[in-house]
């Protein structure tokens, strides 16, 4: 959808209900009982966003306190996956269902392994092609994890051998899965997904591709999931989303941390609010790229980090025709909260953070330390590095932007308040275009505070109804900037 903005074109970010998603998730499979109350969950304890906290020095009479840096938020610990302690079972294309399921008399299908392990025990699957839909049903409560784990080289693939059920792989209980490929082969089908009853599960070294429903991997209502090291690429939905990564509220406590997640229709990340929030949320040494939309779209989510990622080429023509977003790499809206961008890479972006006007507001967001390049104007009326609509509570600091096709920083210049600002320390270099900051009006502004910023010789600066593009061409005129917003002290210009 597309809106205007002070004369400049705005596109809505990405923000459909998973409506058909869920419904071909939710067609009629073996129904699995609830966690019971004594299924162990893994607290969620502060995680240090890099600085030391101290306390507060006193102020003199008359001289107001700087705005409160946002909380921290709480994602989950780093997980760690136990090592299987039981027997191994064995899974060949040349085995027998019959067989004893060891390596010298291999079980043939590994449904048949599914079946028989039992918690702490690991099936082994042999090279080849497995044409099989696994329900992957719990084996108690608070047991260990049963894990699938490919073995070999080329690594077994598993492709649809049920093309009416929702996922090649559906998780309940506890389960590793790991060196496994998925290949949908266009099935209106996920590749993985964990389901309410999944809990403290593994996905790793895999690849998944192919399928045309909402998502290579779904986590809907699961609990500590952790998705790492995969390759997760060509979920691509005709005409609509299709991610790479969705989670579903009320999942919490996910770690999504060093895949490489690309070309698909959708986002790389989509994670969204349904019934309840999405809570704790580490995405983190991934690399995402080239998708039809965005790279991480945050709605309806409270506490995430997202950190030390690689994100690049948004949106993809190739997969998705461009204007169902503004190709952010990553969007903020509908009331998600606490929520740390950290220490990322962005690059050939529509956008590369923003966010934007939804009700009810998002709040407590930090985007410190992110290194910004070549933001373009695609779609058109795009090309900021960092554009605040509005929201509440929000920190800009310490980021380096270079070569935007517009503002690389457009704050609370859409029509719309963004209360609580604070940018300070950023590095903004500018490009073929000088375009470097942009402030919307004071009214839309309140409380604002911007200080220690550093700025390209000859850049241009903007305050609407203040100063009209100051161009930066000398200290003098840095000063000027300075006198008429009535602020950004210790501000200086870069040689």
């Amino acid at each position: 959808m597309m809106r205007a903005a002070r004369g400049e074109r705005s596109f809505k970010g990405t923000c459909g209900l998973f409506t058909c998603l869920l419904v071909l998730a939710c067609q009629p499979e073996t129904p699995a009982p609830r966690l019971s109350a004594g299924e162990p969950e893994t607290p969620a304890p502060q995680l240090s966003a890099g600085e030391p906290e101290t306390p507060a020095p006193e102020l003199p009479a008359g001289v107001p306190p700087s705005p409160q840096l946002p909380s921290t938020p709480q994602v989950p610990p780093t997980p760690q996956q136990e090592v299987p302690t039981g027997r191994s079972w064995y899974v060949s294309r040349t085995g027998s269902d019959g067989a004893a399921g060891t390596r010298q008399a291999p079980l043939r299908t590994i449904g048949r392994a599914v079946a028989l392990a039992r918690p702490g025990e690991v099936i082994r699957v042999l090279p080849g092609v497995y044409a099989e839909t696994l329900l992957l049903e719990s084996k108690g409560s608070g047991v260990a994890a049963v894990t699938l784990r490919g073995e070999g080289s080329p690594r077994p693939m598993l492709v649809p051998g049920n093309k009416t059920r929702s996922a090649v792989l559906r998780v309940q209980g506890r389960w590793n899965l790991e060196n496994l490929q998925i290949d949908v082969g266009g099935a209106r089908m996920f590749a993985v997904l964990f389901d309410s009853t999944a809990s403290h599960c593994f996905l790793s070294g895999s690849e998944l591709k192919g399928g045309t429903s909402g998502a290579g991997v779904l986590v809907e209502g699961a609990r500590n999931i952790t998705v790492q090291n995969n390759s997760i690429h060509h979920f691509i939905k005709p005409g609509t989303d299709a991610h790479g990564v969705a989670v579903v509220g009320p999942s919490r406590g996910l770690v999504i941390r060093n895949n490489d997640i690309h070309h698909n229709s959708g986002d790389s990340i989509q994670c969204q609010g349904n019934v309840a929030p999405v809570e704790n949320v580490l995405i983190e040494g991934n690399t995402l790229h080239d998708e039809g939309e965005n790279a991480v779209d945050l709605k309806g989510c409270r506490h995430v980090v997202m950190r030390d990622n690689t994100v690049y080429g948004f949106p993809n023509a190739a997969v998705r025709p461009v204007g169902s977003s503004a190709g952010e790499a990553v969007v903020i809206h509908q009331s998600a909260s606490h929520i740390l961008i950290q220490g990322n890479t962005i690059s050939r972006a529509g956008r590369g953070v923003s966010l934007l006007h939804a009700s009810p507001l998002s709040e407590d967001v930090r985007v410190a330390d992110n290194h910004f390049q070549d933001i373009r104007n695609m779609p058109e009326g795009n090309g900021q590095a960092v554009r605040i609509e509005s929201a509440r509570r929000v920190w800009v600091e310490g980021n380096t932007i270079e070569n935007t096709a517009s503002y690389g920083l457009m704050l609370a210049a859409d029509g719309s308040a963004v209360e609580g600002l604070v940018v300070r320390n950023n590095i903004l270099r500018g490009g073929t275009r000088p375009f470097l900051l942009r402030l919307g009006p004071s009214s839309s502004r309140p409380g604002a505070l911007l200080e220690d910023n550093h700025y390209a010789e000859g850049g241009v600066l903007k305050a609407d109804g203040v100063l009209e593009q100051l161009t930066l061409s000398s200290p003098e005129k840095l000063e000027v900037w300075r006198k008429a917003l009535g602020g950004d002290e210790g501000a200086t210009l870069l040689e």
